[in-house]
């Protein structure tokens, strides 16, 4: 997760978010022309499932024996944060809000594969998904007492990753949609069969 961490910047969310868009824009692309068929679907759900594997890996193995450490919440916002930031150095505390965006990168593909591979969930249904499955990660975190910590920023970052993710979703199903609805009068004139000559 460090490896990770260490690696954002302005320029690699703007990235991961311009790759998320793209992923977006393409299975909205997908499902238009592909409407009857249930291929887009799978392909989400199949990338839905692999996406929550990598988040529950990377969020829940163990950093030291399960059941070695002690139990620790930090329920506060901010609290790992700024608390902890008058004993920290400055790169310390960049390293740990470096540490909050990933996490909200994290929960960001969610609802945009969830989106596409169950078509009737709502904006609202994905958000109390990313949420929910934030919490339930903490909850675990604190359950193993594996050396990580549960934190209610956590929870926070994975709410305003699901928003984003939600929004990047949304634009990308709207521009699909006018964009197709655009190019069908210009379909309908192509495959408009042309005038018969007038007989003399």
């Amino acid at each position: 997760m460090w490896q990770v961490v260490l690696a954002v910047t302005p320029a690699t969310v703007a990235l991961f978010l311009a790759a998320v868009l793209g992923l977006a824009l393409g299975l909205a692309v997908w499902s238009v022309r592909a409407a009857r068929r249930r291929t887009p679907r799978t392909a989400a759900r199949v990338l839905l499932a692999g996406w929550l594997v990598l988040m529950l890996v990377v969020t829940l193995a163990p950093v030291q024996p399960v059941g070695s450490a002690d139990a620790t919440f930090w329920w506060r916002p901010g609290e790992g944060l700024f608390e902890l930031g008058a004993r920290l150095e400055p790169g310390q505390v960049a390293l740990l809000v470096r540490r909050q965006v990933a996490g909200a990168a994290l929960f960001v593909p969610v609802p945009v594969l969830l989106r596409f591979a169950a078509p009737r969930w709502s904006a609202a249904g994905a958000f109390l998904l990313g949420v929910g499955l934030s919490a339930a990660i903490e909850a675990g975190q604190l359950l193993m007492r594996a050396g990580r910590v549960a934190d209610i920023d956590d929870v926070l970052c994975a709410a305003a990753g699901t928003v984003t993710g939600a929004a990047l979703a949304l634009a990308a199903k709207l521009a699909v949609a006018v964009v197709h609805r655009r190019a069908l009068p210009r379909r309908a004139v192509r495959a408009a069969p042309a005038p018969a000559p007038e007989e003399a």
